[in-house]
């Protein structure tokens, strides 16, 4: 059935499948003990460190967004849910008592999986936060290689020009297809990523779907 979703849904099914898998990578990352396990702190220095190249990278006002885009992750998976307030306590044995001592022991038991999953969304909310600071850029390269695409398809109506389904077909998917490439290439890794290295290709490669996908659009409508 998923198989079959199509249009934005296929987007949000992908997006939601990309936001599992980039905690059960940081849970691997972090634990792994091949060749070395690497633990909380590595995952630490790795936030601060792509936080410090971000913030090289962005303005004052581009910053601010980030932070409010990792705020808005963080409220509604740590700071509604309680962990917030169970994570800051966890070292006063005086707050937990009565069935709260259950709580105490859950939060002690998996300090680490808790403090892993505390530092993936705050560096996911921040890589979700540059690209959605990078769709106006997506956008206008969009619009440029769909004009000339529109172009090639006035071209190609008004002379003898070639059908290619296939090729249009195959530019449509490869769009969706870069789009989801941004996220798994981006969003998931654990490790430090230069945004420049994924968005200034994936630029290219979205001119180039949009381009042929509206070149070689059915001539005849």
């Amino acid at each position: 059935m998923l198989d079959k979703v199509t249009g934005i849904l296929w987007y949000v099914k992908w997006f939601a499948i990309v936001c599992t898998l980039a905690l059960l990578v940081d849970i691997v990352y972090v634990f792994w003990p091949y060749p070395a396990m690497r633990g909380v702190a590595v995952f630490q220095h790795n936030l601060q460190a792509e936080s410090g190249l971000v913030a090289s990278l962005a303005g004052a006002e581009a910053a601010a967004f980030i932070r409010k885009v990792q705020v808005w992750a963080y409220q509604p998976t740590f700071a509604w849910s309680g962990l917030h307030e169970m994570m800051r306590d966890v070292g006063k044995p005086a707050s937990w008592q009565g069935a709260n001592a259950y709580m105490h022991a859950f939060v002690v038991g998996n300090w680490p999986f808790l403090q892993t999953a505390h530092i993936g969304i705050l560096l996911f909310a921040q890589r979700l936060a540059v690209l959605l600071l990078s769709a106006p850029l997506f956008l206008v390269v969009a619009l440029a290689a769909g004009l000339d695409g529109s172009i090639a398809w006035y071209k190609r109506r008004t002379s003898v020009g070639r059908e290619s389904g296939f090729i249009y077909h195959r530019a449509k998917h490869g769009f969706r297809h870069t789009v989801l490439g941004i996220w798994v290439l981006y969003l998931l890794p654990p490790v430090v990523v230069d945004p420049r290295w994924i968005l200034l290709p994936s630029l290219l490669l979205v001119a180039m779907a949009t381009r042929l996908a509206v070149g070689y659009f059915k001539k005849y409508l």
